[in-house]
């Protein structure tokens, strides 16, 4: 399974006049079949074979242990990668995601989203790039799309103080996509800073599967 996803030019304005651009970036999307290790060096693969191997965290490499389902329990890997105009460094970064369960997504009759990370990239004491990642469920279908949503920000700044700069200078970024559920991982680390998430009536807050199942009943 592979899927691409392309995210358009961003700019935003920082400090006197000082504009970043941020490139186009893609998503890959993988199974994962099995995992191994090389001179101290972790990888995962991406092929039944093992043929296709990228690399990994120790902490990655363990998830995908001999107790864990491959190929069930680890259904995909994220590979992001992110061009700056003026630096053409790479970043990759990986995340697990377990399988929707085919009985509940057949009753699902719509699309919905669900928000399953943020993160911050900081490239230097002056840009940095907060990324919220949604999954798009349509209806029906056992396959997702792999939305990102970046915007450019100035760097020396932790996730929570990035957040606090967005609600300051650029709040409608922060709205969620309509029919959007907050994946749990993400409404701990909301806690843990004590960030307030605005809702909508489209995504009001604790909006959850079994809701919008109902609803499109």
């Amino acid at each position: 399974m592979l899927l691409s996803v392309g995210l358009g030019c961003a700019t935003l304005l920082i400090g006197a006049c000082i504009i970043v651009f941020l490139q186009p970036k893609e998503i890959k999307v993988d199974r994962v079949y099995g995992s191994g290790i090389n001179m101290n060096e972790y990888s995962l693969s991406i092929s039944p074979a093992g043929e296709n191997m990228i690399p990994s965290t120790q902490e990655q490499y363990n998830e995908v242990s001999d107790d864990s389902a491959i190929n069930i329990s680890y259904s995909v890997v994220y590979e992001q990668n992110k061009w700056f105009k003026n630096d053409r460094r790479s970043l990759k970064l990986l995340r697990f995601e377990r399988p929707f369960p085919v009985d509940q997504n057949a009753k699902v009759q719509d699309f919905y989203y669900r928000l399953v990370d943020e993160s911050l990239d900081v490239y230097d004491d002056r840009t940095a790039v907060f990324t919220r990642l949604y999954e798009k469920r349509e209806s029906y279908n056992n396959l997702f799309d792999v939305i990102p949503q970046s915007i450019v920000i100035p760097g020396g700044k932790d996730i929570k103080e990035a957040r606090m700069w967005i609600q300051q200078h650029d709040p409608q970024f922060l709205n969620l996509k309509d029919k959007t559920i907050i994946d749990p991982s993400v409404l701990n680390s909301w806690q843990q800073d004590d960030y307030r998430q605005s809702y909508s009536d489209l995504s009001p807050e604790g909006l959850s599967l079994e809701e919008i199942i109902e609803h499109a009943s």
